[in-house]
């Protein structure tokens, strides 16, 4: 039987390697392994709106998808990643309905979306850490310090470029990691 890790949210930010690309990142509650997965720009942004108080003037996919889900009494009860091919995460989303479990296959980042919606968690397993897990480094490319630096330099960019939905994103990113800093 294989073992379950139940994962957090650490943090979400704009993806050095690619442009138009973001690094959601999670981590294991009991060895501190971080799982990063890369996701495009709407993902982000839903997972940006999951996890603060942003009301969109309309619905979006995901918030029309969980108010379909409740309306018909359905709950998501868990999130599983049950495996990494590569590069690519694969997740079952649980859902209850009075009693009745059923699990569908989903993309991880709709699957977080809506495990973040519904305050549901999120597994995975031994077999996707050993594959993506990476050891939490203090090194330089990674402290929060260069991170912070990092979205400032690609906010300024966004504005001169007029792209003011990826400011509003970087802006909310650096405003949490401000905060995370301070206490």
């Amino acid at each position: 039987m294989e073992r379950r890790r139940e994962l957090s949210l650490l943090g979400l930010s704009a993806s050095i390697k690619k442009q138009d690309a973001y690094l959601l990142l999670l981590q294991d509650k009991e060895s501190h392994l971080r799982i990063p997965i890369v996701i495009g720009n709407s993902e982000a942004q839903a997972i940006v709106i999951a996890t603060s108080d942003v009301q969109p003037p309309r619905p979006l996919t995901h918030d029309l998808f969980q108010e379909t889900l409740l309306g018909y009494g359905i709950e998501i009860k868990e999130v599983y990643l049950n495996k990494v091919e590569d590069h690519i995460f694969h997740a079952e989303i649980c859902c209850d309905r009075f009693g009745d479990t059923r699990r569908f296959d989903s993309r991880a980042s709709d699957a977080i979306v809506l495990a973040l919606k519904f305050n549901a968690p999120i597994y995975t397993n031994d077999e996707v850490l050993e594959k993506a897990g990476v050891a939490p480094t203090n090194g330089p490319d990674h402290s929060e310090g260069n991170q912070l630096s990092l979205l400032k330099k690609r906010l300024a960019s966004a504005i001169e470029k007029e792209d003011y939905e990826t400011a509003a994103h970087l802006r909310d990113e650096i405003k949490r990691l401000d905060e995370q800093q301070k206490g």
